[in-house]
């Protein structure tokens, strides 16, 4: 974090003037937090209504296995969809993880398993321990996927024996092929990827595993196409997979956060090209009601010859949804309400707060006191990608028509020059 969180030293694109410390939005909770109750229709991690003890299910392979409790996390990030039930009355306790089990082993689909929590990596070695060696006798289970910010926010609890004892125990009793274990991580900015986050990263790796990432699409701290590349890029370059780019959860307490997923989508499209493929991770929302991870990636195909591209025009508040399991959304809204004198009250509060204005600019849906749409808030235009602006957000070297070099045949004759001068020079 920087030293002075209010005033923080940006990269080039940043717009830093608009912007506090990154670190401080995610960890700090401010008035923010407070304010815009109303998030219109929730239920994106209502996990009590499709759970068997401490096993969560949403599609048909696969399984989330609570582990840990959500107050087991190294850190408590303030935009967290499940901020609402850090209280005492939350226990992941061992009758719940036996059914968990239990039901696992029951169901045959099942061939993956999210280990999670709270963080997977915050219990005690005893019950990781346990709860690995009992997956590893489920033999229709293949892969084991465990959950954790501890690399990013205590990297120093990556322990060779940590490692060890998950290698050892993931694999213990199965037969036939090794069970693929993979860390899932969560990096949100360019900034936690400290010199301690590489080293943590670098031990899992000298251990055999790989390292995917979901990053947040967070208003306020990377919702920028400078930030975002820089953030795939760097983390990429040191070994972990961009997965997920998640549109913010619509909970209480949270909805500053939320960009509309037009502006995600826009983003999504000027990486194409360039950024490398496997750099560029999956854009998507996780609808309420249990309908799992709706794709959001933007096509350069225009199927139904309808001549619109994702920035030609502002999109309106709300949209049609269609799940994996062929259900149909009508209207769905990814941000939160509130009426003109909320939204108003709340700017000014935080205006006071940092000091300054232009800061906190949230994305919320104006409604009437019937709770009819007016308008959504801080959406004027839309964010200018064109070829010359996205080289220079990039930092790539260009020609002199601002260009990076893409064909080094039309400058062969100047290379070739070149190429015979060093090797005479030598």
């Amino acid at each position: 974090m920087d030293e002075d969180p209010f005033n923080p030293q940006m990269l080039l694109g940043e717009k830093a003037e608009k912007r506090l410390d990154p670190i401080f939005w995610q960890s700090v909770p401010t008035p923010a937090n407070l304010l815009f109750p109303d998030t219109g229709l929730e239920a994106a991690m209502d996990e009590g209504s499709r759970s068997y003890g401490a096993a969560y299910q949403r599609y048909p392979n696969r399984v989330a296995l609570f582990i840990a409790q959500n107050t087991s996390c190294a850190s408590y990030c303030v935009h967290c969809q499940r901020a609402k039930s850090l209280d005492s009355t939350v226990e992941v306790n061992n009758i719940e993880i036996e059914k968990a089990l239990f039901y696992i082993n029951y169901n045959k689909n099942i061939d993956e398993v999210l280990i999670t929590g709270g963080d997977a990596l915050r219990i005690s070695e005893k019950r990781l321990k346990y709860v690995l060696e009992e997956l590893s006798k489920i033999q229709h289970i293949r892969v084991l996927r465990i959950a954790t910010r501890v690399p990013v926010v205590l990297p120093f609890a990556i322990t060779d024996k940590l490692l060890e004892t998950i290698n050892k125990s993931a694999n213990k009793h199965t037969e036939g092929p090794d069970k693929y274990v993979y860390f899932m991580t969560h990096i949100n900015h360019y900034k936690e990827i400290t010199q301690d986050f590489v080293d943590a990263i670098k031990r899992i790796r000298k251990h055999g595993f790989t390292i995917r990432n979901q990053t947040v699409f967070l208003n306020h701290i990377n919702d920028n196409y400078r930030t975002l590349t820089e953030t795939f890029r760097r983390m990429f370059w040191i070994g972990v997979h961009p997965y997920y780019l998640m549109q913010c959860h619509k909970e209480k307490g949270i909805v500053h956060f939320i960009s509309p997923i037009q502006i995600g989508k826009i983003y999504m499209k000027h990486m194409q090209g360039w950024l490398s493929g496997i750099v560029k991770p999956d854009y998507v929302a996780n609808v309420e009601g249990g309908g799992g991870k709706v794709l959001l990636m933007p096509s350069g195909h225009d199927t139904l010859n309808i001549e619109k591209t994702i920035d030609d025009k502002i999109s309106e508040s709300y949209a049609t949804v269609y799940t994996w399991d062929e259900r149909t959304m009508k209207d769905y809204e990814a941000l939160g309400r509130a009426t003109r004198k909320e939204y108003r009250e709340a700017v000014k509060i935080m205006n006071k707060f940092i000091g300054r204005k232009g800061v906190f600019l949230p994305k919320i849906i104006l409604v009437d006191e019937k709770g009819n749409r007016i308008e959504t808030t801080n959406r004027t235009r839309l964010p200018n990608l064109e070829k010359l602006r996205t080289a220079h957000l990039l930092e790539y070297k260009t020609n002199y028509k601002g260009m990076p070099i893409t064909n080094p045949y039309k400058i062969s004759k100047k290379l070739d020059k070149m190429f015979y001068k060093e090797k005479t020079d030598k």
